[in-house]
């Protein structure tokens, strides 16, 4: 198939990279796969992989007025319209709230197929104009050829487009980026880490991390807090922790090109989040051989962990709860393992091949289902990187 996968940009994220993931396997299948982008290469936080075409439209994300943002977004809608007219793919896949909007608009008449993919029910809380992309997200999705949620529980906020525009495809566990026993400068001697990993931005609940550990440093001596990414709270995140008395128990070493090789050398991983779609950094850690604690937020992590057999799962917000599971595991090594070995053996459902399986099993379904009509090749003004 041709397939055209459209984002945003590639900075970082968990959408971003399953979807370059996505791409990879695709093209290794013999796929021919473009990404499209409406920001430029200079935001990028993944390479994209051999094989597959990168497109830019060079439309900046940041508009700084409501006007500029709605001229922006006509723009991208225009161009994008333009390129997939010259691409015809057999199916466009988009990826994020906004960007499905988008695409949604630019390919009205033009009898393409889309499929639209949502992470996280949460990806308009701090829009601008969120009462119209929410208004446009409730007209347009009855549109998509189908739509892909990453979880059943996320699929459970769609329930209104009916079973038969709607799939639940977890994402896949990504092949390792690990290079095997690499140091990261970081890290200190003679201690053991805590590690929480995702943007710096308040969804993902690192100020709860940060206060849990506060509750019970004192009981943990050679452990200490990891807090891996970056995102707009990087002072505020680093800030809390100075005010607790933390400066030196908690580490903010921004983002990691190959998180496995770092979460071999932790001990524990917490996910704070208020809110999942999935938390496929839940399943990276466990693949490691981590023991992992969760908020039970909405909505991936109880999809994911088995309760006290591969892993504990907290009240979701619970400060409190979330300290005493920490201070439990580091006082327990035996639980530490057990706990490790019954999450690596229930990976195989998380395994690339499975999940492309069902991507591909939809991908062809849904091309056979729509017959373009001919369209003119028309030009665009875009960067192109094969």
């Amino acid at each position: 198939m041709k397939l055209c996968m459209v984002a945003a940009s590639l900075a970082g994220g968990g959408a971003e990279r399953a979807l370059l993931d996505t791409a990879a396997l695709l093209t290794s299948r013999g796929h021919h796969v473009t990404v499209l982008t409406f920001e430029s290469e200079s935001t990028d936080a993944y390479a994209v992989p051999d094989g597959v075409c990168r497109i830019v439209l060079g439309i900046p994300g940041q508009s700084g007025n409501r006007l500029r943002g709605l001229l922006n977004n006509l723009d991208r809608i225009l161009s994008l319209r333009a390129r997939v007219r010259q691409l015809q793919p057999d199916v466009v896949i988009s990826h994020l709230t906004r960007t499905n909007i988008i695409c949604l608009l630019a390919l009205l008449g033009t009898g393409r197929a889309l499929v639209v993919t949502e992470h996280n029910v949460a990806t308009l809380k701090d829009a601008p104009m969120q009462p119209l992309w929410r208004a446009l997200r409730r007209v347009l999705y009855s549109r998509a050829a189908q739509v892909v949620v990453v979880s059943k529980g996320l699929a459970g906020q769609y329930a209104w487009l009916g079973a038969d525009k709607l799939t639940a495809i977890y994402n896949f566990l990504p092949a390792s980026r690990d290079s095997g026993g690499q140091s990261f400068d970081f890290l200190s001697p003679n201690t053991r880490y805590i590690v929480g990993m995702g943007r710096l931005e308040s969804e993902k609940g690192f100020d709860r991390l940060i206060r849990a550990f506060h509750l019970i440093e004192k009981d943990c001596p050679g452990w200490n807090l990891l807090i891996v990414g970056e995102g707009s709270l990087r002072t505020e995140v680093a800030g809390l922790a100075a005010s607790l008395g933390l400066r030196h128990r908690v580490a903010l070493p921004g983002r990691v090109s190959n998180p496995r090789a770092l979460f071999r050398q932790c001990g524990i991983f917490v996910l704070s989040s208020e809110s999942e779609g999935f938390g496929l950094v839940l399943v990276e850690a466990m693949s490691a051989g981590l023991p992992v604690i969760s908020f039970d937020c909405d909505f991936g992590p109880r999809e994911i962990i088995a309760q006290e057999a591969t892993g504990i799962l907290v009240p979701a917000g619970d400060v409190g709860a979330l300290s005493r599971a920490i201070a439990r595991l580091v006082a327990d090594g035996v639980l530490r393992r057990q706990l490790a070995r019954g999450a690596l053996e229930t990976l195989g459902r998380f395994a690339p091949e499975t999940i492309l399986d069902q991507w591909e099993l939809l991908l062809r379904r849904v091309a056979r289902r729509k017959t373009p009509r001919p369209e003119a090749h028309l030009p665009t003004q875009a960067t192109e990187r094969p």
